[in-house]
């Protein structure tokens, strides 16, 4: 009966968090305020966030998935985002103004636009009626502008000619002759004026016939079809096709900080195999590769994350551990470093390439070969 009432309240909670987007009316439907005597109101106490007024996130993207999850307990969690550089927040979201997936809009005296950017030379790109298959030609950088900008990086002339006119250059870099400061983001705004993050230029995936892939998407799809995966890094830069390397939740990974023991972790990921518990019998596993093919097939179908044959992933690997802090693949705020995990299993991935003609999509693992083992060998 607890269950059921459950159910029934984070429904109720659910409907009227997804009605106070923009658009919406804000409404609360019959019985919502019994719903959050009984069950939301525990529930947050429980959770030590009673007191809690305004629910805000920032410096990583967070999942649809996890704000709905939360909103359906009667707790509206806002997105702000912005850099350092630009002292902070640039764009929030709002009780009253918010949209799930958008980083929010620009406050009073704050200027955000969408350019595309060839050298010197940037061209504003048109405003979309909604977040739905967005077109590449509506998705650009996303700038800022306002005194709330950095005069620039500071140069110590102690240091020489040499290291200040490295900072100016970065300036110039960064800071625009027009005063707009370059986020690197990779965007796109609405008629409302919600800006979205589709990516970051530095993580685009360029293929080999020259298409702009965003890979955070496909990724936080994948895993979210997938509760046992811990990490997906997405591979293809100036490939023929795109490939990941998967890693699953195991025990002792004290937050991100380690990469863990062997030993799985979760009910969602045990019992995705009750016979197996480890990472490394997972590797060997028919249920754990087709569980995650399965997800993998599925993402590539849709076309909100997919848009094209280019975007779709091919082949797959499970790693032996999660990526982490001290493996230096992971920042100290859990950021994937991309290129160091690509260089780190650079040997498995040629490996994954060098089968494009096997059928299977799922590449086991083979360790890199050490150097006394490579001299053995000849």
């Amino acid at each position: 009966m607890k269950k059921k009432i459950a159910i029934w309240a984070k429904g109720k909670g659910l409907r009227h968090q997804m009605d106070c987007m923009v658009g919406g009316s804000g409404k609360k439907e019959c019985c919502y305020c019994l719903a959050d005597k009984l069950v939301f109101q525990k529930v947050l106490a429980r959770l030590g966030l009673e007191e809690c007024e305004f629910g805000i996130t920032g410096a990583a993207p967070i999942s649809v998935d996890t704000l709905s999850f939360f909103g359906a307990l009667g707790l509206q969690i806002n997105e702000v985002y912005g850099m350092s550089e630009s002292t902070g927040v640039t764009t929030a979201s709002i009780p009253e103004t918010h949209m799930w997936g958008s980083v929010g809009f620009a406050p009073p005296g704050m200027e955000v636009k969408i350019f595309t950017v060839e050298g010197k030379e940037k061209t504003e790109v048109d405003k979309v009626p909604n977040f739905k298959n967005v077109p590449e030609a509506s998705q650009g950088e996303i700038c800022f502008r306002g005194r709330h900008i950095m005069m620039g990086y500071l140069a110590n002339p102690t240091l020489g000619e040499e290291h200040v006119a490295e900072i100016q250059a970065k300036c110039d870099g960064a800071i625009d002759s027009e005063g707009w400061l370059h986020s690197g983001d990779k965007g796109c705004m609405d008629t409302y004026g919600m800006i979205r993050i589709t990516g970051r230029y530095k993580e685009i995936i360029i293929g080999a016939g020259g298409e702009n892939i965003a890979p955070v998407p496909i990724e936080d799809t994948i895993k979210s079809l997938c509760q046992g995966i811990s990490n997906l890094v997405m591979i293809g830069n100036k490939r023929k096709f795109n490939i990941c390397l998967v890693t699953l939740k195991s025990a002792d990974t004290g937050g991100g900080e380690l990469a863990g023991s062997d030993h799985l972790e979760g009910e969602e990921t045990l019992a995705v195999n009750p016979a197996v518990t480890t990472i490394s019998d997972a590797m060997k596993d028919e249920i754990w590769e087709k569980y995650i093919e399965d997800a993998i097939t599925k993402t590539n179908a849709n076309g909100d994350v997919c848009p094209s044959g280019a975007a779709k992933i091919q082949k797959f690997c499970i790693l032996p551990h999660d990526l982490s802090v001290a493996g230096g693949e992971l920042t100290p705020t859990l950021k994937l470093k991309r290129g160091v995990v690509e260089k780190n299993y650079l040997h498995i991935i040629d490996s994954m390439y060098d089968q494009a003609n096997v059928k299977k999509s799922y590449i086991p693992y083979t360790a890199q070969a050490s150097n006394e083992e490579v001299k053995g060998d000849v």
